[in-house]
């Protein structure tokens, strides 16, 4: 069996055009997510680091956070989807990179997004991934992260079909314990129910900030 981040390189991969088609536009129909990156910005703005994307996909948050002013660039594991990402949004700045093994020095960052890049991952990692992104962040550093949220404690790490290569619904309470963990606070969840006739979890994005 291959390692799990080399299934989902290579299922996103081979999904990069149908991926961008899909969702390069989807902020346009989501006020909930911009004003949520709002939040996010006005986190950033007191801080001199830039803001990295971590699972960035084609692009969208990336152009999004750079239109309002925000020094940022984006990483992603697959390849195609970072040539998306180009092709897409020339101006602004991609990598191919890991969200669990960040290549840059300690305490230099303003900020981190990750947006549905963390479904991916088995849920008995994410306490090492959240003090990787706590280890890069500087002192007061604003973190954004969104998932599929269960309704359910005893639902956390249950797997589903993916529409591209096989995720996890997450527990809120238990992301933000884990985050706390690691040394975040000023923990706020936010949740909103997936239409009638959806899967059983919310689209949920929290926002924390690195404890000074």
């Amino acid at each position: 069996m291959e390692p799990a981040g080399t299934a989902v390189r290579r299922a996103y991969d081979a999904n990069a055009e149908r991926y961008a088609s899909l969702f390069l536009n989807d902020l346009d129909h989501d006020s909930q997510t911009v004003e949520a990156l709002a939040s996010f910005a006005a986190g950033v703005a007191t801080l001199p680091g830039p803001v990295l994307d971590v699972g960035c996909g084609p692009g969208s948050v990336v152009n999004h956070l750079g239109g309002v002013g925000l020094d940022v660039s984006g990483i992603d594991l697959s390849p195609g989807q970072i040539e998306q990402a180009h092709r897409a949004y020339p101006e602004r700045s991609f990598a191919v990179g890991d969200l669990t093994a960040l290549d840059v020095v300690d305490a230099s960052l303003g900020g981190i997004v990750s947006r549905y890049s963390i479904i991916h991952l088995d849920p008995v990692v994410l306490g090492a991934v959240f003090a990787e992104w706590f280890r890069a962040l500087q002192p007061g550093a604003p973190l954004f992260v969104s998932f599929f949220g269960s309704r359910s404690p005893d639902a956390h790490g249950t797997p589903f079909d993916h529409k591209v290569v096989t995720a996890y619904e997450l527990d809120p309470a238990t992301v933000g314990d884990l985050l706390r963990d690691v040394g975040f606070g000023r923990i706020e969840i936010v949740a909103t129910p997936i239409p009638e006739g959806g899967r059983p979890f919310d689209h949920t994005t929290l926002l924390a900030q690195k404890r000074s």
